[in-house]
Order: C-alpha cells, then structure tokens, then sequence
C-alpha cells in the first residue's frame, strides 16, 4: 500500500500517481513513472545519435570499396584494355571484309575498299596483303599488253608498282606488323621477277634500275 502524504488515505501501490481523496501527488509513484519516462527518452536519443555514426560508417566503407575500385581500374588500365579490344574489333572487321571479297573473286569490290577507302582500311594488318593480291590481279595483263604495243611508258609505269610493293618485303619490320599469305607473297615474287627479265629482253634495264633506287 502507498499512504497519501496530504490526507493519508492508503492505496494499492502502483494503481496510480494522484490521491483519489485530495487529489495530492503521491510523489514516490509519480517519481517511479517519471524515472521510467526518462529512462525512455533517454534510450530514444542514444538511438538517435547512433543513427549518425552508423550513417557516417556507412559512407566511410562506401568511400573506401570506390577508391579500391578505382584503384583497381587505374592499375588494371580496363579503360585501355576496352579501347585496345574496340580497336581489334573494328580492325578484325576490315580484314573480314576483304577476305570475302578477296575469296569470291569479287576484284571490284576489293578495289573499293583498298583504293577508295584506303584511308578506312588502312587500319587492318592484312591491307597490303589484300592490296598485293589485287596488284596481281590487275597490273600484270596489262603489262603484258603495253609489252606487246611497246609501251615502255606503261610498262615502266606498271613495273615501278609491282617492284616497289615487291621492295617493302625488303624490311623484316614489314612480317612482323603486317599479316602475310604465303602463295601470295611467292606470286609476287615470280612476277617481278618474270616482268625484269622482260624490261631487261627489251632494253630497259638502265630505266628499270632507276625507279628501284
């Protein structure tokens, strides 16, 4: 039982905080109540103040998962290895377009692409590859046809292509940049050398070895 300090009036403890009689405050209860009041608030705020420092750990390994991403990125140069696998790709694609071309025989279009679009196809290591197979396609009947109307004009003209692509090989630079065929490259050979003889037979040599100085 409390007693009421104002009237004293008993009461079953913890019934409530004011004597039903006088209405006095029966302060030991109304302490008890008060004191569980303050312990809640309290509670309440260190909640919240814990909200912060979590919030700010938070942010903190966040920051720090993003400078080792970074990090990550820098030391594996993934942006230039992005760059270097676009450029392969782009490159892959303008060697397959002149293989096609090349395979079917399909002289006109390879032409477009290694003369036209020179500037374009350029970037592919296969370009003089593919510009040496069109070369023989195209230069040695007409060789042969100034040959015949003694042109030595033309032929000289035709000679000093074929022996300047054939020069090229001279550098060993030259297989290790750009791709190669072997037949193609054995063809090219046979005809230049097939075309001197004949600029030799027909007196032109001192000419021929001016345009391969």
């Amino acid at each position: 039982m409390r007693i009421c300090p104002g009237c004293g009036a008993g009461m079953p403890d913890g019934e409530t905080s004011f004597c039903p009689y006088c209405g006095r405050e029966l302060i030991d209860l109304s302490r008890e109540k008060t004191d569980k009041k303050i312990r809640a608030v309290k509670r309440a705020q260190s909640e919240t103040m814990s909200v912060p420092k979590k919030l700010g750990s938070v942010v903190a390994v966040t920051l720090l998962l993003l400078f080792l991403l970074f990090a990550l990125v820098v030391f594996l140069d993934i942006p230039g290895k992005m760059r270097e696998s676009g450029m392969q790709r782009e490159m892959d694609g303008l060697t397959r377009d002149m293989r096609k071309a090349y395979e079917k025989e399909d002289w006109d279009k390879l032409e477009q692409y290694l003369i036209d679009e020179c500037d374009v196809y350029l970037d592919s290591p296969d370009y003089f590859q593919y510009r040496t197979a069109w070369f023989l396609h195209t230069y040695p009947p007409l060789f042969d046809k100034a040959c015949q109307a003694h042109d030595t004009e033309e032929m000289l003209f035709i000679y000093e292509i074929m022996a300047e692509d054939y020069n090229m090989r001279a550098d060993d630079i030259f297989f290790s940049v750009y791709g190669t065929d072997e037949e193609i490259e054995a063809a090219l050979a046979e005809e230049v050398e097939r075309e001197t003889e004949i600029m030799i037979e027909e007196g032109l040599e001192d000419e021929m070895y001016k345009l391969r100085r």
